[in-house]
């Protein structure tokens, strides 16, 4: 079923699934509780020093807008080669007309983004920053809100979800996205940062294994750093 909820604190979004965990009996499924440990994550200030945590290392730059701390076992994926497109089969997206994987993964392939993978290569990490193409007229929020609306959309999402947070002082939204591409059911976690000099800035992961994947997503934000003014 497609879940398009109105745009909410991630807070809340994560108290309705407890919610839900609480009238399930044998207390839900690993996925549901998984998926409420990321919006609790979301929802928690973020610390305003941080060191680099012991066993991750700084990824980006200037050229993406963008500077994270990785787990060491995700390496760079060349643009634009044989290999990128091999990890996008390797988690489920390799089906997708190149329309739709930009709704999906934006910027994925662009020289100015860069995409990662674990060692596995059982999921993809990508980051980019881009012209907003927020609505004329619509502040930061409701204009993130419409373009992940318009990314659920495009895929015809299985279930979607939006919550409201911060990223390095940012406004953003938390976007939870399930697809089906022809036999793969793929899960793509993204925060979508309004970011200064009129930019939209993305990181998404998208897998077909969501369990073990949502806690690295969820120790993405505190480290995420929007470059550039």
């Amino acid at each position: 079923m497609r879940r398009i909820p109105a745009l909410l604190p991630v807070s809340a979004l994560a108290a309705g699934l407890a919610l839900a965990i609480t009238g399930c009996s044998g207390g839900g499924s690993r996925s549901t509780q998984a998926e409420r440990a990321m919006y609790a994550a979301a929802s928690k200030p973020v610390a305003t020093s941080m060191s680099l945590p012991a066993g991750e290392l700084w990824v980006g730059g200037p050229a993406q807008g963008l500077r994270i701390a990785v787990p060491e076992r995700w390496v760079p994926v060349p643009t634009a080669t044989a290999a990128l497109r091999s990890v996008l089969h390797g988690v489920g997206l390799g089906g997708l007309k190149p329309s739709v994987l930009d709704a999906v993964v934006p910027g994925w392939g662009s020289p100015r983004s860069l995409t990662l993978t674990d060692a596995g290569a059982q999921a993809l990490m990508s980051f980019s920053c881009e012209a907003a193409r927020l609505p004329v007229g619509t502040n930061a929020l409701t204009g993130l809100n419409t373009l992940a609306e318009q990314e659920f959309t495009a895929i015809n999402s299985s279930n979607a979800q939006l919550g409201q947070t911060t990223v390095d002082g940012r406004t953003a939204v938390l976007v939870y996205n399930q697809m089906s591409v022809g036999t793969a059911n793929v899960t793509a976690l993204q925060y979508a940062i309004a970011a200064p000099a009129g930019r939209t800035c993305y990181v998404t992961l998208a897998t077909q294994k969501q369990v073990p994947y949502m806690p690295v997503f969820s120790r993405l934000r505190p480290s995420i750093q929007v470059l550039g003014t």
